[in-house]
């Protein structure tokens, strides 16, 4: 996955730079968060390099994730016009992701 990871310092930022964009909420260690990394990376093949990709690592970004109000991983979180405008907790398939992404 050619994605920019974002922390605790520039998370707000990177939300606030971007028009279109996904974050991935993730555990290292987490297979369910693997298996979300290839839907997004399925799901970015298709936007044409429209929609930017983002990491985050739960662990690693106490804050980010109290300011998110996340509790749980892997968690999607969609950005339009400089804003978080929706978040999805667990996983989902490529279709369920480009619906979740086209109705936030």
């Amino acid at each position: 996955m050619d994605a920019t990871i974002i922390t605790d310092v520039d998370f707000s930022g990177a939300i606030k730079a971007t028009q279109s964009g996904i974050i991935l909420v993730y555990k290292k260690l987490c297979p369910h968060c693997q298996n979300m990394q290839k839907v997004i990376d399925k799901f970015m093949a298709k936007s044409d390099g429209k929609v930017l990709a983002m990491l985050m690592d739960s662990e690693e970004n106490p804050e980010a994730m109290k300011t998110l109000m996340i509790e749980r991983v892997p968690a999607i979180i969609i950005i339009k016009n400089g804003k978080a405008v929706a978040t999805k907790i667990g996983l989902m398939n490529p279709r369920e992701l480009a619906a979740f992404y086209q109705n936030a």
